[in-house]
């Protein structure tokens, strides 16, 4: 569908991708035991070259939870997120994803979805497309489906809009959907929240607390600490490519805890009963 032909064979290639859209799909099943091992990274290693990223990291994703991957940039956040979705194979460790063979690629991807940092399109495809395309590993979809996680994400009013028409913040909106319509048990996120304004970060985080709450094991890399905070049960602590910390985020979040880290000094306030990590000026 998606080639190098002139732009006016668009319509086409739109037309086909719309009869996919008829087609039906079974769900998959989804376990809801909270606290039960979805996703389990072992003794992960990973580098490029001589330079070393990952360094014998172990963390694992349970369903009925949101766990955040927290550090500076460059830490190696994203690289594990990517080998937890199989995009990356590491240069030692173990990945098991619960019930399938992770070498597995279309079983894969119908039990784990990922949303990468960045989001490009490349033709100028319907909203309501570009959320067909997260249905692609269970052949096909009903436009009822679509249109729910359109509405859950907010998005309902681009469904006839094309994506390179919207913002960035809009945009965003969309691709949650995307990776929301096939309701794979596992989700990992990198930074789902860096292009929207504070009400639009406050409305995804909903959305992936409601998902967890509904038994799915949500993994994300978030910058936002007070966000994590409210929002997440576990957090790991990353820097230089280990594990520095791991546990609960009102545990973590204390200036003696991430001033090293980041380089910066931290200091916690209450307004309106709310307790907020605040970095300080210098």
């Amino acid at each position: 569908i998606f080639s190098t032909a002139p732009a006016r064979g668009f319509c086409n290639r739109r037309a086909l991708l719309r009869k996919f859209c008829t087609l039906k799909y079974s769900r998959p099943i989804i376990i809801k035991a909270a606290g039960s091992t979805m996703l389990e990274l072992e003794n992960i290693s990973h580098g490029f070259g001589d330079t070393s990223i990952l360094r014998d990291v172990s963390c694992r994703f349970e369903a009925g939870k949101i766990s955040a991957l927290i550090g500076p940039n460059g830490a190696g956040k994203t690289s594990l997120l990517r080998i937890a979705a199989g995009l990356e194979m590491p240069d030692g460790g173990t990945v098991r994803l619960h019930g399938i063979d992770f070498a597995d690629a279309p079983a894969r991807a119908r039990k784990l979805a990922y949303l990468p940092q960045f989001q490009t399109i490349a033709w100028p495809l319907l909203c309501r497309d570009v959320v067909a395309l997260g249905l692609l590993p269970f052949g096909g979809q009903d436009a009822g489906h679509v249109e729910a996680a359109l509405a859950t994400c907010g998005a309902s009013r681009f469904a006839d809009r094309a994506i390179d028409t919207l913002s960035g913040g809009e945009a965003a909106r969309v691709h949650m959907a995307r990776l929301l319509v096939g309701e794979a048990p596992v989700l990992l996120l990198d930074e789902p929240v860096q292009s929207l304004d504070a009400a639009g970060g406050e409305a995804v985080m909903q959305i992936l607390r409601s998902a967890a709450d509904e038994g799915k094991a949500v993994g994300l890399v978030v910058h936002d600490l007070n966000l994590a905070q409210h929002y997440c049960d576990d957090v790991v602590l990353m820097d230089k490519g280990t594990i520095v910390g791991h546990g609960a985020p009102q545990e973590l979040f204390t200036p003696d805890t991430l001033a090293p880290i980041f380089g910066i000094g931290f200091t916690r306030a209450v307004a309106n009963g709310v307790d907020y990590i605040l970095p300080q000026r210098s």
